[in-house]
C-alpha cells in the first residue's frame, strides 16, 4: 500500500512539473519545453530538461513562446506586463492580474523577457619569469553594473602589481563608482568619482568627481556603443612634491563587439581629460606648462 501511494506520488509531481514546463515553437516548426529563463538583447536563454547547460536561441528564429507561471514581458514602450504567457497565431497574449488579458502582442514588440538587472566580470591573470632577469606580475579587475530603463550604476576596480628580481616595478590601483540617468532612450546624464593610487608615479591618491552628458548609440547583444563628454574636478595627493587641485574637461568612449556569438567579444574603453590653463597662459597650451597626469 505505501509502495502505491509512493509511486502515485512521483507520478502526479512528475506530471505536475511536465504541465508547468515553458513551450517555445520555433519557426522551423520545432517545438521546445523547458524552462525560460530570460530573452535579452535577442537571444532567448532556455533551460532544458534533458541538457546540462543553458541553450541559447537566437530571438528571430523564435514563433512564439508560452508559459503557465508567470513571466515579466517589457514592451518596446517599456511598458510591464507580469503573468502566465498563452501563444496564438503567432503572438501572445499576457493574463496579468492587473490589467486583465492583453491584446495580441507580435514577438518583436517585446523588448525583454524576464530581464537581468545586473551584470558584471571578474578577471585575474599573472605571469612568471625566469633568466638574465627574474619578473612576476599579476593583474585583478572586475565591473558590476546594475540597469533598470532609467537608471545604470556601475562599480569597477583595478589593482596591478609587478616586480623584477625581487624589486617592486609596478603597482597601481584604480576604482570608480558612476551614475547614469536616461533621460531618453540614449541620452543621459553621468556623474562619477574616481579614486587612483600609483607609487611609481608619485601618486599616493588622486580623487576626481565628474558630471557630463552621454549618448548610448548601440545597446543590444551584438553592439554597444557610447560617448561622453563633461567636466571634472580633481584633487592630488603626490608623495613627494606639492599637492594639485583643478578643473579639466572629460571625454571617454566605449565599445562592444560580439565579433563570433558565444565565443568572442572584442572591447575597447578610452577616457581622457583635456588640460587645464596654465598660470598667466591665455590657451592652456604653454610650452613647459606642467599638467597632472
Amino acid at each position: 500500500m505505501i509502495r502505491h501511494l509512493t509511486c502515485s506520488f512521483l507520478f502526479l509531481s512528475l506530471a505536475a512539473a511536465t504541465a508547468r514546463a515553458d513551450e517555445i515553437r520555433l519557426k522551423n516548426g520545432d517545438r521546445l519545453n523547458g524552462e525560460i529563463i530570460r530573452m535579452e538583447k535577442d537571444r532567448l536563454t532556455v533551460k532544458l530538461p534533458y541538457a546540462d547547460d543553458k541553450v541559447r536561441i537566437d530571438w528571430k528564429q523564435v514563433e512564439c513562446i508560452a508559459s503557465e507561471r508567470d513571466l515579466t514581458v517589457e514592451l518596446s514602450d517599456y511598458e510591464v506586463l507580469v503573468g502566465p504567457v498563452t501563444c496564438t497565431d503567432g503572438a501572445i497574449q499576457i493574463k496579468s492580474s492587473r490589467a486583465g488579458t492583453s491584446n495580441p502582442i507580435s514577438l518583436k514588440e517585446l523588448r525583454t523577457v524576464n530581464p537581468a538587472t545586473y551584470h558584471g566580470f571578474l578577471t585575474a591573470g599573472g605571469s612568471i619569469a625566469t633568466g638574465n632577469t627574474d619578473t612576476k606580475a599579476a593583474t585583478l579587475s572586475t565591473l558590476f553594473q546594475v540597469r533598470t530603463k532609467r537608471h545604470r550604476f556601475t562599480v569597477e576596480a583595478k589593482y596591478a602589481y609587478g616586480e623584477a628580481d625581487s624589486r617592486t616595478t609596478v603597482r597601481n590601483s584604480l576604482g570608480s563608482l558612476k551614475y547614469d540617468f536616461f533621460t531618453t532612450d540614449k541620452v543621459y546624464t553621468y556623474a562619477q568619482t574616481l579614486l587612483e593610487k600609483d607609487s611609481f608615479a608619485n601618486l599616493n591618491l588622486r580623487n576626481t568627481e565628474g558630471l557630463g552628458a552621454g549618448y548610448q548609440f548601440f545597446d543590444d547583444r551584438a553592439l554597444s556603443l557610447y560617448a561622453e563628454a563633461g567636466i571634472s574636478y580633481f584633487n592630488e595627493d603626490v608623495i613627494v612634491g606639492e599637492d594639485r587641485q583643478d578643473a579639466a574637461g572629460r571625454w571617454a568612449a566605449g565599445l562592444e563587439w560580439e565579433a563570433v556569438p558565444d565565443r568572442l567579444k572584442v572591447f575597447h574603453r578610452q577616457e581622457g581629460t583635456t588640460p587645464p590653463r596654465c598660470p598667466g597662459s591665455r590657451s592652456g597650451l604653454t610650452r613647459g606648462c606642467e599638467f597632472p597626469w
